[in-house]
């Protein structure tokens, strides 16, 4: 993105006023760690902070956190913010307590005479609860309760925070918040409280992570922050960022929208370091400890496998996910314990040969012992498994492979990888067609047999239509158009494209180098180069019983090089003969 890019988007976030609503604590970002990102957390905060974040951020918390942060503001001004998170059931409660004030304020009476310098305070009492919904979503909700003491009359309130969040990708992380929704009261006056709405996210990438979040507020315009940490090592973490608001950025600066800072973390505890230029007003500095106390599982649960049939116990592997990591054996026994769980999701992947394997999932409670048999059946059905390659490139493909049979449908191929699998399909006759990942691929088809407890390998070498493949390996030598015992692997390949595609014609191109032949059989190149593209239809139809009216031959001579002609080299790889798709029948 251009500066001059920059500067339109700082420009339309960060041109508003700033606010008239009452309690602008309430508008000070709690934490070190965010704030040193621009004030970007909505999306991307798990951990005791996520009351003020986002507090459907609290159900990603799987330990119970603590944290203490400090805040040192120009003229003396303090905040001191305590925060903890406590899992839950499916979630965890989250605590916040802020305390902001303001020293040493001179007086002036209404004859503007100086008196008594005085001191203002005000404190944010939150409490709320994230909740686990699904695997990966989340959503939150916090109550908040204020007091300020302006010297000359008091205020007070209340407000919610409501939020979500959710991990549709493990590199990707979502929010969405609706902060400081209530009232607050000022002697017989009902204030406007600092009410905003925003979303944000978070990308991670290796050592980096991305945020991202754009405030609406309802007393002013909308604000962009933005930031990125950089994690070297697990010890470290470097953090910088930019925010268009809440502070007014037109009246104190671009630099005042700058963010960095620091983290360090030893094992379940963290020291985090900010600081925010504020223009003339000066440096604003937040430092902060975090720990963590891994939670002690209450709950356990013990897998029992057993045949489906006779119910008798059956040694399988099992391997586990979700709030346990676990791979191994359940013995003869078929059984395997799982002890000191907490809450929330598991999954268990189940595997035997000779039978189908299965993926269960459960909710633990964490405070009980829990039971899950898994009930395997005999493997009476087949799979196929395959590749699809591009036929010219002999690389995997994208594309769709249908079948019918017994059972029918269709599934994609791996863009990437081509591979396709058909796992646990009825045994019995099926017809597969393989489709290319666009229409200039000729669709290929095959009937082949799946069979009880076996997995079937079928790969598919798609051709393009108009393609043309060279046949590599068949070089002729020098004025001769014999086919060699080397070419028949290659042969082989051309054989089986045209066995495994019925439906297309091909013409055989025959090649020559420029040096001129005249000879009683080949009078000149183009006689040479017919007779290689003949010399390779006949082993064709020969070898694979290719029908003749599918292939014609014709030569090209040199008028049609791949390689230079100025070496021994070039010249043998322009004495070849091409493979051209040229229709369908």
């Amino acid at each position: 993105m251009s500066f001059g890019c920059v500067l339109v988007l700082i420009g339309f976030f960060g041109s508003g006023q700033p606010g008239v609503s009452v309690m602008p604590t309430l508008r000070i970002e709690q934490g070190p760690r965010f704030a040193a990102m621009g004030g970007a957390g909505i999306g991307a905060v798990d951990d005791a902070s996520a009351i003020y974040w986002n507090p459907a951020g609290l159900g990603r918390v799987q330990d119970s956190r603590y944290a203490f942060s400090h805040h040192q503001w120009f003229a003396g001004t303090k905040d001191e913010i305590l925060h903890a998170a406590l899992p839950s059931g499916a979630g965890a409660f989250g605590l916040g307590l802020a305390y902001s004030g303001e020293p040493a304020i001179e007086f002036w009476d209404a004859s503007n005479v100086p008196g008594d310098t005085f001191r203002t305070w005000n404190g944010v009492l939150a409490a709320g609860y994230g909740l686990t919904v699904a695997r990966n979503y989340h959503i939150g909700a916090a109550l908040k309760g204020f007091y300020q003491n302006l010297y000359t009359s008091d205020g007070y309130g209340g407000a919610v925070d409501i939020g979500f969040a959710c991990r549709p990708f493990r590199f990707l992380r979502l929010g969405a918040l609706g902060r400081n929704i209530g009232v607050a009261s000022y002697g017989s006056g009902i204030e406007q409280m600092p009410t905003e709405v925003g979303v944000g996210g978070m990308l991670a990438a290796g050592s980096v992570n991305a945020v991202l979040d754009v405030i609406l507020p309802m007393d002013n315009g909308p604000a962009l922050h933005a930031g990125v940490e950089y994690v070297p090592v697990p010890e470290l973490a470097v953090r910088l960022g930019y925010r268009t608001g809440p502070e007014d950025v037109g009246t104190l600066g671009l630099l005042s929208g700058l963010t960095t800072g620091l983290g360090v973390n030893i094992g379940g505890l963290s020291l985090d370091y900010a600081i925010t230029p504020y223009g003339k007003l000066g440096l604003a500095h937040r430092i902060g400890f975090a720990v963590a106390f891994p939670r002690k599982g209450l709950g356990s649960v013990s897998v029992k496998v057993v045949d489906a049939a006779s119910m008798l116990p059956l040694a399988a592997s099992v391997s586990v996910t979700g709030v346990r990591s676990y791979k191994g054996e359940t013995g003869p026994s078929g059984a395997v314990d799982l002890t000191r769980l907490p809450a929330g999701d598991l999954v268990i992947y189940t595997n035997r040969y000779g039978y189908l394997p299965r993926v269960d999932s459960m909710q633990i409670t964490g405070d009980r012992e829990q039971t899950a048999v898994i009930a395997l059946s005999p493997l009476t059905y087949g799979g196929v498994t395959g590749v699809v390659f591009d036929a010219g490139t002999r690389k995997p493909i994208g594309g769709a492979v249908a079948y019918r049979g017994p059972l029918r449908g269709e599934l994609s191929v791996d863009a990437d990888l081509g591979s396709y699998a058909l796992r646990s399909i009825p045994v019995g006759q099926y017809y597969l067609t393989a489709s290319g990942p666009t229409d200039d691929y000729v669709a290929q088809t095959c009937t082949l047999k799946v069979e009880s407890g076996r997995i079937t390998n079928k790969d598919f070498y798609l051709v393009k239509r108009h393609q043309t493949i060279v046949l590599q390996g068949v070089n002729f030598e020098t004025g001769k158009a014999d086919i060699q015992p080397e070419f028949d692997s290659v042969l082989a390949r051309a054989g089986e494209i045209l066995r495994d595609n019925p439906g297309i014609t091909v013409e055989l191109a025959g090649h020559t180098d420029p040096r001129e032949i005249a000879s009683a059989q080949f009078p000149s190149n183009w006689e040479l180069s017919q007779a290689r593209a003949e010399a390779v239809k006949q082993y064709l139809v020969a070898k694979f019983g290719i029908a003749p009216e599918r292939l014609t031959a014709h030569g090209y001579a040199d008028t049609q090089p791949i390689a230079p002609n100025d070496s021994e080299e070039g010249m043998a790889r322009n004495r070849r003969t091409e493979f051209r798709v040229t229709g369908q029948q």
